[in-house]
């Protein structure tokens, strides 16, 4: 009876269970109204739960359908409107992490000694194969003076201006980014913005069979 009782309650866990998964990968699947109803439906939630829920989602397609396989029809136009969905509230990340970093630009590198950093960097990577030259021959004493002046070398860029200063905008970043990621979204940010990630996204719902406030030409 015990038993019994056990695999009954392991049942209706399973069963439980598959409805969250089946909830979760439709997450951002809409159910009936217009695109606009469905993006206000997404106000408050964050851009991170969109993120999240879209690398849930293709997890659970790539699963299915093997490593490597497609998702066909209806399950193949989920996941393309899933990815638009992703691109057009995640449009403004570059605005926090550009594509030029502060740190790759000429005054920057001028100022923080990157010749003297990019110097000591390539002498590593030659001393690099030099060790492992020296491990093929069997020649423990030069392997050793090779990995000694490497250590050396990694002390020197470790603490080099150039280094801190580059880990330190890199945080910077990785902090605006995140508190970005975060953020709640809103009425005004989830609106036709007239870029061409919404209307990608315009486009992606009318394959679901959705309708939109907004018309483009196809």
């Amino acid at each position: 009876m015990t038993n019994k009782k056990l695999i009954n309650g392991l049942e209706t866990i399973m069963r439980t269970f598959s409805v969250y998964l089946e909830d979760r990968t439709m997450a951002l699947v809409p159910r009936g109204g217009t695109l606009e109803d469905f993006l206000r439906s997404l106000e408050g939630k964050t851009i991170k739960d969109i993120l999240d829920d879209n690398s849930y989602m293709n997890l659970y397609m790539g699963n299915k359908h093997g490593i490597g396989g497609q998702a066909e029809g209806s399950e193949r136009d989920a996941m393309d409107f899933a990815n638009k969905l992703v691109r057009f509230v995640n449009r403004d990340v570059m605005t926090h992490r550009p594509r030029e970093r502060e740190y790759e630009t000429d005054r920057f590198k001028e100022e923080h000694d990157y010749e003297g950093y990019n110097k000591a960097r390539s002498q590593k990577a030659r001393l690099g194969m030099d060790r492992l030259k020296a491990r093929r021959a069997g020649d423990d004493e030069y392997f050793m003076e090779l990995q000694n002046q490497i250590e050396e070398l990694d002390d020197f860029t470790s603490n080099h201006p150039y280094q801190r200063g580059m880990s330190m905008i890199n945080k910077e970043y990785d902090k605006a980014v995140e508190d970005y990621h975060n953020s709640p979204l809103t009425a005004e940010y989830l609106t036709d913005d007239g870029s061409e990630a919404y209307d990608e996204l315009v486009a992606a719902f009318a394959k679901l069979g959705g309708e939109s406030e907004t018309v483009i030409d196809v």
